[in-house]
């Protein structure tokens, strides 16, 4: 696991934002540090060296997370599946 950041707080929509020092991919899983999914990358935005990402929390109680800030969260080492074509087989 690769760590994304820290959690800087909720924002009014229920959405954790944080700050990292890398640009990830928008829809990957995000896991605390137990190893549990928290949610996953919804929108990244602001200066692309230090920017903040916004994660979309799977839990239905968002209110857990408010007293979470500080606490680091982490995304797969693995790069998620990139989308395209495939190439056919010839005959």
């Amino acid at each position: 696991m690769k760590k994304l950041g820290n959690i800087l707080h909720l924002s009014n929509r229920g959405r954790i934002i944080l700050r990292s020092n890398q640009t990830p991919a928008l829809g990957l899983s995000v896991f605390n540090s137990r190893k549990k999914k928290v949610g996953f990358i919804h929108d990244v935005f602001g200066p692309t060296k230090d920017p903040y990402i916004s994660v979309k929390i799977h839990a239905r109680n968002s209110k857990k997370f408010e007293n979470r800030v500080g606490d680091s969260l982490y995304v797969p080492k693995q790069a998620k599946k990139k989308w395209g074509r495939r190439k056919r087989k010839k005959n």
